[in-house]
């Protein structure tokens, strides 16, 4: 493992990163049966995820080592299978998911 990776913030905010990820996947077929209030919960995990995510990919982008760098572009990668365009900042990419979820709560309050 590489330099990047050998910190021990970093290890946790993966380790954290992936907790958070098993959640948001369970809970994705236990939706249906969930109350509004249960559903509101989801989307706070699902808020704090991608916080979580923005403040990773923004230490990934400080750093040279060449492992954060592979991580970084494969990260990118894998949001375009979500939406990235090609050229266009994982800023943009995670400010059109918030509104996503911004849309989706409003849904619930009514």
């Amino acid at each position: 493992m590489s330099g990047f990776f050998d910190s021990e913030m970093v290890r946790e905010s993966i380790l954290e990163l992936d907790e958070m990820q098993e959640r948001l996947i369970y809970d994705v077929f236990q939706l249906p049966f969930y109350s509004n209030e249960q559903k509101k919960d989801h989307l706070k995990l699902m808020r704090d995820f991608l916080e979580k995510q923005k403040i990773f990919i923004f230490r990934i982008s400080l750093s040279d080592d060449p492992e954060a760098v592979e991580m970084k572009e494969k990260i990118v990668e894998s949001a375009k299978l979500f939406g990235l365009k090609e050229n266009e900042s994982i800023d943009v990419f995670f400010d059109k998911m918030e509104n996503s979820l911004n849309r989706l709560e409003k849904t619930l309050d009514i």
